[in-house]
């Protein structure tokens, strides 16, 4: 009889202890508790093409342009022709100094003809007025010509080369070069000289000519 007893009793305590332990909830520490949970690195990533080919694709509409907007490299361009050279753009600042006549020196073509004040600086220019096709400026500097003299030919020199070339920008230091070279020659045999400045559609061509003391610069339009 003691024995069934005691057999009871300890069946009873384990199926209380089961129950006890089958309801127990688990919490983390405290330590724990202070943890985050760690960041996922974003990455992209590449979708295979076949994976996008599966897909059906929306209808795409195309707008049909005309064959020039479609294909403009098929078009070309005329090639850009230079302006023309007006009078009014080669007498720009010279007119001050220089009274222009019209000269009928050569037939079927318009010139024009001017001398300075002091004579010391001879301009010609020829063709229409909306299309000059020469200009030549005669530049004298005589053994002990004055400072003024000279400073107004160096003057008329520079205005010349600007207004027939403006699209050179180093005029400033040519029109240095030439004085230099200028006075810098000797009369006789080698007293002559000649260079050629050639550009997109014009040359202008300086001359020295020391045995006749004088330089003489002249524009040439290019067809």
């Amino acid at each position: 009889m003691y024995r069934i007893i005691l057999s009871l009793a300890l069946m009873f305590i384990f199926v209380i202890s089961g129950c006890v332990t089958g309801s127990k909830v688990i919490k983390p520490s405290p330590a724990e508790t202070g943890k985050s949970a760690p960041d996922i690195e974003q990455k992209n990533i590449a979708v295979p093409q076949s994976a996008v080919s599966s897909v059906p694709a929306e209808p795409v509409v195309v707008q049909t342009a005309s064959v020039a907007e479609a294909r403009p490299y098929a078009v070309k361009s005329k090639p850009k022709t230079a302006p023309k050279i007006q009078y009014s753009q080669i007498m720009n600042l010279i007119g001050e100094f220089i009274d222009m006549k019209e000269s009928n020196a050569i037939a079927g073509e318009n010139s024009y003809l001017g001398v300075s004040e002091n004579k010391l600086t001879i301009f010609e220019i020829k063709g229409d007025k909306d299309n000059i096709k020469e200009a030549s400026m005669k530049l004298i500097y005589p053994k002990g010509i004055d400072k003024t003299s000279v400073e107004l030919n160096n003057a008329m020199m520079s205005r010349f080369l600007k207004n027939a070339a403006p699209e050179f920008q180093n005029w400033h230091s040519k029109i240095k070069g030439i004085l230099y070279k200028f006075y810098s020659m000797e009369t006789g045999a080698y007293g002559t000289a000649e260079e050629d400045i050639e550009l997109s559609n014009k040359i202008i061509r300086i001359l020295y000519n020391k045995n006749a003391d004088c330089i003489v610069v002249t524009l040439k339009t290019q067809p």
